[in-house]
């Protein structure tokens, strides 16, 4: 597959890992196929796709933070919560985008032939389509149903697989989350999405920087470390300091919040 790692999950749905560490997913129905997420988009990820299926296919971004939205560039358009369009946008910019350059060079990491590094400077966040919560995707015998999983950022959605019993959750949920951020609901909201949404139809789930099937009980570690983490024990958070984020421990289940946010 060259530049991206793919690896068939189940027979509908594969994931695409980005070389710096984000999975992207492509759900296959009988007519058509949906990507959800779009990493940083330094390789080609219509050729990715191409090499799993030739559907017809959507492309929906589960947030608006560059290592998920970047990639939106590469495609006629995309789907998107419009609460995050303007942290895409802030997000696919020329800065942002030269600074995922500089991290590249400063590692050393190889780029895929014939990459055109002021092109992809220039690429901006491609055109963001507004895309409402309980919007289905009907993929032929495949129904992709948008959730909304505010919390890490105000517009972070998931994909719920409703005939395979699936939730994709971009970076909404997961044993490590980031809460601290500017763009962050408060911890009490993100709370009540968990809750809300572990009552759904779903059995597994899949996250933005994995691609092992996490099973849906896991919501209840994640809905306890919200609750506990304000009057926990916690300690100050190293990365990005003037954020002020906190870093609790919970069982099976780590968040940074800011406690000015709760």
């Amino acid at each position: 597959m060259g530049y991206y790692a793919a690896r068939e999950i189940y027979p509908w749905l594969h994931s695409i890992r980005d070389p710096q560490g984000v999975f992207c997913y492509l759900a296959v129905g009988a007519e058509r196929a949906l990507l959800f997420d779009a990493a940083y988009g330094v390789g080609s990820l219509p050729d990715a796709v191409r090499e799993i299926t030739d559907k017809p296919f959507d492309v929906v971004l589960g947030h608006g933070h560059l290592d998920h939205a970047m990639g939106a560039y590469q495609f006629d358009e995309v789907w998107l919560h419009e609460s995050d369009f303007g942290l895409c946008e802030e997000h696919c910019s020329e800065e942002f985008r030269k600074m995922n350059l500089g991290d590249l060079a400063a590692k050393g990491a190889p780029l895929p032939e014939g990459f055109d590094a002021d092109a992809y400077a220039k690429a901006g966040a491609g055109r963001l389509k507004k895309m409402e919560t309980g919007r289905v995707f009907d993929l032929g015998g495949l129904s992709m149903e948008v959730v909304g999983m505010e919390g890490h950022t105000a517009g972070s959605v998931g994909l719920l697989a409703r005939e395979r019993r699936v939730l994709l959750d971009s970076d909404s949920a997961s044993n490590h989350v980031w809460m601290f951020l500017e763009e962050s609901l408060p911890l009490s909201e993100y709370a009540a999405m968990l809750e809300r949404v572990a009552a759904l139809g779903f059995d597994t789930f899949f996250g933005g920087h994995f691609d092992d099937p996490r099973p849906k009980s896991d919501f209840e570690k994640y809905i306890r470390a919200a609750r506990e983490a304000p009057a926990g024990e916690s300690t100050p958070y190293p990365q990005f300091p003037w954020l002020k984020g906190w870093l609790y421990r919970g069982d099976g289940a780590d968040i940074v919040f800011n406690k000015d946010r709760l």
